[in-house]
């Protein structure tokens, strides 16, 4: 049994596309959000050694997948539902990294392939996460890592931004997206017989006149615990 409304997740993302065209964004992640995310992964990955298979799932614009493929001990594949998407944005941008339509409740994959998997804002379009999580513990490899990089649904701004019917109109948030909280997270995580290695709040710019206060925030207790606009976690096999 599946969780999601697939037709609805590929509806939605077709009319990002529609609106966005080429220059559709499934994250608005940039440069220095990207180096905070592998500031935290390299304390459980070695960035410039080895040669690490990585998944990306839910790959999208291939924010993230594209990022890690730069480093050359990074084997990325992505692999998304919409593959419109795939076709039109994303092998453009990556095209040398390899991209599969499907699935990630029904990872087309075989067991013990992964050194690392990682996503970007994709668990929270799934109210129950425990399919996915079983894929991805079944497809990584003994020891390999699982980085979650998520919006956190314990941020206000977070909450309005998916719930509020006009948000939801204005910026094309399905009935699909359920944003959650770290504590609920690492309780699905280990569920799935996934270790937490550790975890990290970050993005507190999510409203751009606090933009300027986003380093001093997240220096604070419990705006460091709590607020952040996205949580990093980051579990292993």
């Amino acid at each position: 049994m599946f969780t999601q409304d697939k037709g609805e997740e590929v509806r939605i993302n077709l009319a990002q596309l529609a609106r966005e065209k080429e220059n559709y964004r499934s994250t608005g992640w940039g440069e220095k959000k990207m180096n905070r995310v592998f500031n935290f992964l390299r304390d459980y990955i070695d960035f410039d050694k080895g040669n690490h298979t990585v998944l990306d799932l839910g790959c999208g614009g291939m924010t993230l997948g594209g990022e890690l493929a730069k480093r050359p001990s990074f084997n990325v594949i992505g692999i998304d539902i919409v593959v419109e998407l795939l076709r039109r944005v994303s092998k453009n941008r990556t095209p040398d990294i390899p991209l599969t339509g499907g699935d990630i409740e029904y990872l087309p994959f075989k067991e013990n392939s992964f050194d690392l998997i990682v996503h970007n804002q994709v668990l929270h379009h799934f109210f129950d996460r425990s399919i996915v999580l079983n894929e991805v513990y079944r497809v990584l490899k003994p020891g390999g890592l699982l980085l979650s990089l998520e919006t956190n649904g314990w941020n206000p701004y977070v909450y309005y931004w998916h719930h509020s019917p006009r948000s939801k109109r204005i910026n094309l948030i399905g009935d699909n997206e359920n944003p959650f909280g770290v504590v609920k997270f690492e309780q699905e995580l280990k569920k799935a017989k996934l270790k937490i290695a550790g975890r990290k709040m970050i993005n507190f710019d999510f409203i751009n006149a606090l933009a300027p206060f986003d380093e001093l925030f997240g220096k604070i207790p419990v705006f460091k615990l709590v607020f952040g606009g996205s949580m990093m976690v980051c579990s292993q096999k």
